[in-house]
């Protein structure tokens, strides 16, 4: 399995999308959520979505150079058109708009519709923290791969939540996560690597547990957060994050037969615009430090908070390089040739 640097990892990928028809800048912004996904150890929002990107704008599924656009805004609420562009570029416009309203009215609110596939979300809402904020996202979309708690069919998508809090002195709380037992990138990743699955991600087309991921593929489904004992509450999740990120912003719902996109809510929140901002920030320091303090389970080397993982991942991945299997690496290979570039 061919191990990459960050950094060549990115160029690669950037130069690729220029030749598909991204402008550099674009072209940027997508390798940098997607590399970052990577580098956090986040491998089903990585590059192994970088062969359907290109392939989506070779078919004229994602519009290359579209830039996203304010359909309506107040002083507060910024409703934002994505043009059916990168996700990643209308992604990160929403969140900044509603960091720049909740810097001078204490809240910023971004809805965002016509988006392609927006990638990890837990950087926008990292992006309010490392700009002192509280951060929040909720999406929806991209089809219907889950099946509600209790069914067989799949009618909802993976719907995940992140939200960021900044941490004096420290990284900021990273919580990133879907709404599905698991994101349908890890099954990707599994089928890649020929791997098998855990118990209570997914059933096969029959509704039959399974372990193997190419069942998922076969018509099969994931389940909800929570898997067959609590999968009640990532079912709730769920709904709300279809209805909040979905129908709030106008892109609808894959169960209903609306196109294929990621619907998304953001939220700023300006922390002086509640209490002290030192006060707030004392109080999170002290709360993060006692988890950390709490000791462990046996078998358990320390307990986390999160956004441990994702920055012991990320330090390993700078000192290391990014390890892909070869049929990730291979489809990115292939992806580079069909618009003319080659990895040198």
């Amino acid at each position: 399995m061919p191990r990459i640097a960050i950094e060549k990892l990115h160029e690669f990928g950037a130069r690729v999308f220029v030749a598909a028809g991204a402008d550099p800048d674009i072209a940027e912004r997508v390798m940098t959520n997607l590399v970052r996904a990577n580098t956090y150890g986040i491998h089903s929002h990585g590059v192994v979505r970088f062969a359907d990107y290109v392939s989506h704008v070779r078919s004229g599924r994602v519009k290359a150079n579209a830039r996203p656009v304010i359909v309506k805004e107040t002083p507060v609420i910024t409703v934002v058109d994505g043009q059916w562009g990168f996700g990643q570029v209308c992604a990160a416009f929403a969140m900044q708009k509603a960091i720049e309203k909740a810097r001078v009215n204490g809240i910023g609110v971004s809805t965002l519709h016509n988006a392609n596939h927006v990638g990890a979300i837990g950087e926008y809402t990292e992006m309010a923290a490392n700009a002192g904020l509280v951060g929040l996202g909720i999406v929806n979309g991209m089809g219907k791969l889950v099946a509600p708690f209790g069914g067989r069919e799949r009618q909802l998508s993976t719907n995940p939540l992140a939200m960021s809090v900044p941490v004096p002195g420290g990284r900021p709380i990273l919580m990133d996560f879907a709404t599905s037992a698991v994101a349908e990138g890890k099954l990707k990743v599994a089928r890649n690597q020929r791997a098998q699955i855990p118990h209570g991600w997914a059933l096969d087309k029959h509704g039959e547990s399974t372990e193997n991921p190419n069942d998922f593929y076969d018509g099969g489904m994931l389940l909800t957060l929570g898997g067959f004992g609590s999968g009640h509450k990532g079912y709730g999740l769920s709904m709300m994050s279809e209805i909040i990120g979905g129908l709030l912003s106008g892109t609808g719902a894959a169960m209903l037969g609306t196109r294929l996109a990621n619907g998304c809510f953001f939220m700023a929140l300006q922390i002086d615009a509640f209490r002290p901002a030192d006060e707030f920030l004392a109080d999170v320091r002290k709360l993060v430090d006692t988890l950390r303090a709490t000791p462990p389970r046996p078998g358990i080397e320390r307990v986390l908070i999160p956004g441990d993982p994702e920055a012991a991942a990320e330090e390993r991945h700078r000192r290391e390089g990014i390890e892909l299997d070869d049929v990730t690496w291979q489809t990115i290979l292939d992806a580079a040739r069909s618009v003319g570039v080659t990895y040198a």
